[in-house]
């Protein structure tokens, strides 16, 4: 069989490789003929053989295969929420049998727990079954239960007020942040202390300053309606950066699935709810936020050691809750 006449007959009709298909393999072969020159050893002719069998191979590949394909179009920017729609979020829960998940803003969920059940209720650091949580808030943060007969005044992207009566960032004012956040993490980070409705909850100035950037980073992960790729790189950047912070692969057996946990070590205080640490749970491959954990910052007994409330050892997870459905929607109640 002549193989060099079935190749050629192999695609008869394909075009002659211009000049820049063969550059790559071209410029190879000038680097190797431009090398010093020195005592050659066995083995010598397996360089220049590489060198001319990668012009060879390109030209070949060059003809067999198709051309490169024009690259696809950007993918069109999500249509901004009008101020009068409603963001749906359904996050399903895990957590102890003790005490009740709770003391997230509105807009996001849970940053603390507190194992403190009434006299008499069951409190064992057991896993309960999966429960559903649904939320639907306006996306200007409004709420017509505040007594204000209509939405009060608020920019988009302003931080002293969010027109909720909450500390928390509305949908608009994060998904604005989102947007104008800069490339460069120190700067991203002021932006976001600057925009951040201040806390007024009596444990904040407990806090270590790194606690309280992550938890605004968190904040602003979590409340907004969609987080492009990068920005969501850009965010773990800047909490990775934090003093004390952590990140780490945890398992979260009731979903069968493993996160990214990401976190930030700090100071544990008297309360139960210091006690412990809050997470934010990425896809280990996108780095988007699909969850929040809540564990067991220090080692403590529940209401003292003379309660005989469970002793709590550090790194027990007390609440896990994973984010199934973030959505618009244009009335309460309602779902896509």
């Amino acid at each position: 069989m002549d193989e060099m006449r079935t190749l050629q007959d192999f695609r008869a009709d394909a075009p002659v490789p211009d000049r820049a298909r063969l550059t790559p393999g071209h410029r190879r072969l000038l680097d190797e003929a431009g090398r010093p020159r020195r005592r050659l050893r066995g083995g010598w002719w397996l360089a220049v053989a590489g060198a001319a069998a990668a012009v060879t191979t390109v030209a070949t590949l060059a003809t067999l295969l198709p051309g490169t394909p024009e690259p696809a179009a950007p993918a069109a920017p999500a249509a901004t929420p009008r101020a009068d729609q409603f963001i749906h979020r359904e996050t399903t829960w895990w957590s102890v049998r003790c005490g009740s998940v709770g003391g997230g803003g509105r807009f996001m969920e849970m940053l603390s727990v507190k194992l403190e059940p009434s006299p008499g209720e069951p409190c064992d650091l057991t896993t309960g079954p999966a429960r559903a949580e649904e939320t639907w808030n306006r996306y200007d943060g409004w709420s017509e239960w505040t007594g204000t007969p209509t939405p009060p005044p608020q920019t988009a992207t302003g931080a002293t007020t969010n027109g909720g009566g909450s500390d928390s960032l509305t949908p608009r004012q994060a998904d604005a942040l989102v947007a104008d956040l800069p490339d460069d993490p120190g700067a991203a980070l002021r932006m976001i202390r600057k925009r951040s409705v201040p806390s007024r909850v009596i444990s904040a100035p407990r806090l270590t300053q790194a606690q309280r950037d992550f938890e605004e980073i968190a904040e602003v992960w979590a409340t907004a309606t969609s987080v492009p790729p990068e920005k969501s790189r850009l965010l773990l950047r800047i909490a990775g950066e934090l003093d004390g912070a952590r990140l780490t692969a945890t398992a979260v057996p009731e979903a069968k699935r493993t996160f990214t946990a990401l976190w930030v070590e700090g100071n544990h205080r008297d309360y139960s709810f210091e006690r412990n640490t809050f997470r934010l749970l990425l896809d280990p491959a996108t780095r988007e936020l699909r969850g929040v954990q809540l564990i067991a910052g220090m080692n403590y007994y529940i209401r003292g050691k003379n309660s005989g409330r469970p002793y709590v050892t550090k790194g027990t997870v007390l609440a896990t809750g994973l984010r199934v459905t973030t959505e618009v929607v244009d009335v309460r109640g309602a779902r896509s």
